[in-house]
């Protein structure tokens, strides 16, 4: 809500009418992401078409997600992926983390000794796999929400009850597995091969969904994963080229690596297998704006996050200016506005947004000195449209307002009468010689002045 300064002394009294016309400002942050909405889809029975998602529902972290799976992208959008497929191989780095590292070291050594005692070690062999397996898809889910560093498997992670994710996924691959294998009785071998490898293909997208969403259901639905591959794009592509040579070298570690030690083997199969989840979880993070995920971490958090910094102590800086501007010291305020705008990597857009601010206030003195700055910033910016602008609400708050230069006043002059503004033109060039004395432009606004009265 911008704010509206009464500068009169205390006490004044005055009528509504004299009250100053507010506006309801929104929060104008720069944000590229769309707010989340749950994953809804319904199927019409009547006309037997796909429902888009529903109203807008509060959504958990991981579930701030929108995916419009039945609208076409935007192209300008969606050209952005072109560099997005490279970018996530440099999540193949993350397992290489020092936490990362000590886990798949402890856990090779824990499930060496397991396998050492045979079945006794049973016990201990499913535990320590079932903690693997929940740390990959911790992996995954600190990758795609963009967290720094590696996570840490914790006690409440490696809870039984805590992180389902692996257990779900194994049943589906088993029943997926079972069931293609029953249509052998009714179909050629080659379909059921076809419809495993279309399963594989698939299960990156359905994780992804999963991931992103934080619905089984919904991951599982095949317009869901149609949609998450689509939007994924060459990315998509690098995911299932990651897992190819994973798997080839995997194969090759078990099959061909008899020559390295067994503590070894396992420690690298651990280590390919946390790299397709990192890159699975990066290729989320890359392409959050095409999903519309919002992870906790991301370049347009930081930005808003600056943004909203940044707002607040302007804020306080302009609550100072304008104690001091109704206390009555009129140079101090202005002194500290040009201070603080030279001192700004921008200090046209500085002026701008103050005077902005100050042109609000009741009293138009503080922002005619901050427009007579702006205007020849502008004007040498070539940014003639907004000197126009602030030029003729500077005049309807102030009609004794001129730029500090007449050359910048004629300018001004000249470019409202180009752009059709006759009246803004003749309200700069009245009285020209009592603001301009013995100014050598007085016969060139004389002229142009004759000129606008025809």
């Amino acid at each position: 809500m911008s704010r509206v300064y009464d500068t009169r002394p205390h006490g004044t009294q005055f009528s509504h009418a004299e009250l100053p016309a507010t506006r309801e400002c929104h929060d104008a942050l720069p944000t590229r992401l769309e707010p989340p909405v749950f994953l809804r889809f319904g199927v019409e029975r009547s006309t037997r078409r796909i429902l888009r998602p529903s109203d807008a529902l509060p959504a958990f972290p991981r579930m701030s997600v929108d995916l419009r799976f039945f609208e076409p992208l935007d192209p300008a959008r969606y050209d952005s992926r072109r560099m997005d497929g490279l970018a996530t191989l440099r999540y193949l780095a993350l397992p290489f983390h020092t936490a990362s590292l000590l886990l798949v070291v402890l856990f090779s050594v824990l499930l060496r000794l397991a396998l050492h005692v045979g079945l006794l070690g049973l016990p201990a062999l499913l535990i320590i796999a079932s903690w693997f397996l929940k740390y990959a898809f911790l992996l995954l889910d600190h990758a795609a929400q963009g967290r720094p560093g590696a996570p840490v498997l914790s006690v409440e992670d490696a809870n039984p009850l805590g992180e389902t994710r692996p257990l779900l996924y194994g049943m589906v691959v088993g029943v997926f597995y079972m069931a293609t294998g029953a249509l052998e009785e009714f179909g050629s071998p080659g379909l059921v091969s076809a419809l495993r490898l279309l399963g594989l293909l698939a299960l990156p997208a359905i994780v992804a969904a999963h991931a992103i969403s934080g619905s089984f259901a919904a991951a599982l639905n095949p317009a869901t994963v149609v949609s998450v591959a689509r939007r994924l794009g060459s990315a998509y592509l690098v995911i299932l080229c990651v897992a190819l040579a994973c798997g080839w070298a995997g194969r090759a570690i078990v099959l061909d690596g008899g020559h390295l030690a067994f503590l070894l083997r396992i420690a690298l199969l651990m280590l390919l297998w946390l790299a397709l989840f990192a890159v699975l979880g990066g290729a989320i993070h890359v392409r959050r704006v095409e999903l519309r995920f919002e992870p906790e971490h991301s370049p347009e958090k930081r930005a808003r996050r600056d943004e909203r910094d940044r707002e607040r102590e302007r804020a306080h800086f302009l609550d100072q200016v304008f104690a001091e501007f109704r206390a009555g010291a009129r140079g101090n305020p202005f002194a500290a506005i040009h201070r603080r705008a030279n001192q700004s990597p921008d200090p046209l857009a500085e002026y701008l947004w103050i005077h902005d601010r100050v042109a609000t206030w009741l009293n138009p003195k503080l922002s005619s000195r901050v427009a007579q700055e702006v205007l020849p910033l502008l004007l040498a910016s070539n940014r003639n449209s907004e000197a126009l602008r602030v030029a003729r609400s500077q005049l309807q708050a102030d009609e004794h307002f001129r730029p500090l230069a007449s050359d910048s006043l004629l300018r001004l002059a000249e470019f409202a009468r180009d752009a059709g503004d006759r009246p803004l033109a003749r309200a700069l060039l009245s009285d020209f010689d009592r603001h301009y004395p013995h100014d050598p432009m007085a016969t060139r606004a004389k002229r142009l002045a004759t000129e606008l009265a025809r």
